[in-house]
C-alpha cells in the first residue's frame, strides 16, 4: 500500500514538469488517498496555469461524492441540524420520535465518515443549538434553558440550566448559539412584547433581555442568527408582517430595523476577510447574498431555499427545482457543482467550515452525506 501511495506521489512530481500533465494532477484531488490528494493540491498551487487555477477554486466540492444515505421517520420538520468541526459529527433531532406536545426526545449523532450513528441522548426539548466545537450544546423547553457540557458519553454529563431571571421568562419559540460557544441567545413573543434573553455561557449570566414592541401579536417562531465573531445577532419575524432587526451584542443595542417583504428572510450568516458581516437567504423569489449592516444585495443567482454559507462567506450552498444541491463560489460568483439524485425537495443544508462535508436533509426524512472517498 505504501508503495502504491509513493509511486502516486512520484507521478505527479514528475508531471508538474509538461503541461499535459496538469490534467492528471487535477484528476488526483479526487484519490482515495488523502496524501495524494494533498501532494497534487500543493502542486497545484505552485504553477500559474489558470486551468490549475479554476481546479482549486472548485476544491474539494467538485470532487465529492454521495457517501451515505441515511433513511428514518421524523414526525416533523428538523429543528436542528449542523457539523460539529472538532468532532466532525452531524448532530441533529431529525429521525426523533416526538414527546410532551411538540417537545423533541432525542439529539443524534452521526460519524460523517462511516455514516454510523455514534450516541443518541435523551433531551426532552423544543429548540437546540450547539457551538462550531460541538462541546457546549444548548436545549430549551418552554422558558427553561438547559446547557449540556461534554457529549462524550466516557465523561459524565454535567446540566446547568440557565435562569437568568425567572420573573422575566420567556416561552422561547427560538434558540440560537454563538460559534465559540459563548453566547446563547433565546427569544419569542410573550405580554405584547418581543423579548430576547442574552446569556453569556461561560458565567452562566443573563447579559442583555432585549425588547421591542411588535407591530401585532405572533405565535410564529423567530429565527435568530449570531454572527460567527459572536458580534451581531439577527432577529427576524417570521410572521413576515413586522420588521427584522439588528442587535449588537457586546452592548445589547438595536443597531437596524429592517422593513421586511414576503420572500425576505435569511437562513446562514458568514463574516468576510475584509470585516463585512453577510447573510444569505431568499429575497424576490430568489438566492441572494447581501451586507446585513447597508442591506446592499451583492449577489443574485437562480435557486431556492434552503441556503448554507461556510463561516467566511467564501462557498454558499443551495437547492433547486430539481432537487438538487448546488455549490457556489461567492469569490468569483461562479457555480461550483451540484449534487444530483435527491428524489424529494432539499429541507436542511450544513456546511463543515474546514471544507470536507456537505449533508443535506430532504422532505421524505432522507439525511445525505457528501465529502471525499478517504482510505
Amino acid at each position: 500500500m505504501a508503495n502504491n501511495i509513493n509511486q502516486k506521489v512520484n507521478a505527479l512530481l514528475d508531471a508538474l514538469n509538461s503541461d499535459e500533465g496538469i490534467s492528471l494532477i487535477i484528476q488526483a484531488l479526487g484519490d482515495p488517498v488523502r496524501e495524494v490528494r494533498d501532494t497534487a493540491y500543493w502542486l497545484l498551487t505552485e504553477t500559474k496555469n489558470e486551468v490549475a487555477k479554476q481546479a482549486l477554486r472548485r476544491y474539494p466540492y467538485a470532487q465529492m461524492q454521495l457517501l451515505h444515505i441515511i433513511k428514518g421517520y421524523s414526525p416533523r420538520e428538523t429543528g436542528y441540524f449542523a457539523i460539529s468541526t472538532d468532532k466532525k459529527v452531524l448532530l441533529t433531532n431529525c429521525h426523533s420520535e416526538m414527546t410532551m406536545g411538540y417537545a423533541l426526545a432525542t439529539i443524534n449523532m452521526w460519524n460523517l465518515q462511516t455514516g454510523e450513528l455514534i450516541d443518541t441522548q435523551y433531551v426532552t426539548h423544543e429548540y437546540m443549538g450547539t457551538g462550531q466545537d460541538g462541546r457546549i450544546s444548548v436545549s430549551s423547553f418552554q422558558h427553561i434553558v438547559t446547557v449540556i457540557e461534554n457529549w462524550d458519553r466516557k465523561s459524565p454529563l454535567r446540566d446547568s440550566t440557565l435562569r437568568g431571571s425567572i420573573e422575566q421568562a420567556i416561552d422561547i419559540s427560538s434558540l440560537v448559539v454563538s460559534d465559540d460557544g459563548s453566547i446563547v441567545a433565546g427569544g419569542g413573543y410573550q405580554y405584547g412584547l418581543g423579548r430576547i434573553a442574552i446569556f453569556d455561557l461561560r458565567s452562566g449570566r443573563l447579559i442583555h433581555l432585549l425588547e421591542w414592541k411588535p407591530t401585532r401579536y405572533t405565535s410564529f417562531p423567530l429565527p435568530m442568527m449570531i454572527s460567527p465573531d459572536a458580534s451581531l445577532l439577527l432577529s427576524q419575524d417570521n410572521d413576515r408582517r413586522d420588521h427584522h432587526r439588528l442587535w449588537n451584542l457586546k452592548t445589547g443595542e438595536l443597531i437596524r430595523v429592517f422593513e421586511t417583504s414576503p420572500s425576505w428572510l435569511a437562513d446562514s450568516i458568514a463574516n468576510t476577510s475584509n470585516g463585512d458581516c453577510i447573510v444569505s437567504g431568499i429575497r424576490d423569489n430568489s438566492v441572494k447574498v447581501w451586507d446585513i449592516n447597508t442591506d446592499r444585495v451583492i449577489y443574485s443567482f437562480p435557486g431556492l431555499s434552503p441556503t448554507a454559507m461556510t463561516p467566511d462567506g467564501k462557498v454558499i450552498a443551495y437547492s433547486n427545482d430539481a432537487n438538487e444541491v448546488c455549490l457556489w463560489d461567492l469569490e468569483v460568483n461562479q457555480k461550483i457543482c451540484s449534487f444530483p439524485g435527491n428524489i424529494s425537495p432539499v429541507r436542511s443544508i450544513c456546511l463543515s467550515s474546514d471544507r470536507e462535508w456537505v449533508v443535506s436533509y430532504d422532505a421524505d426524512r432522507t439525511i445525505r452525506i457528501y465529502g471525499l472517498l478517504d482510505e
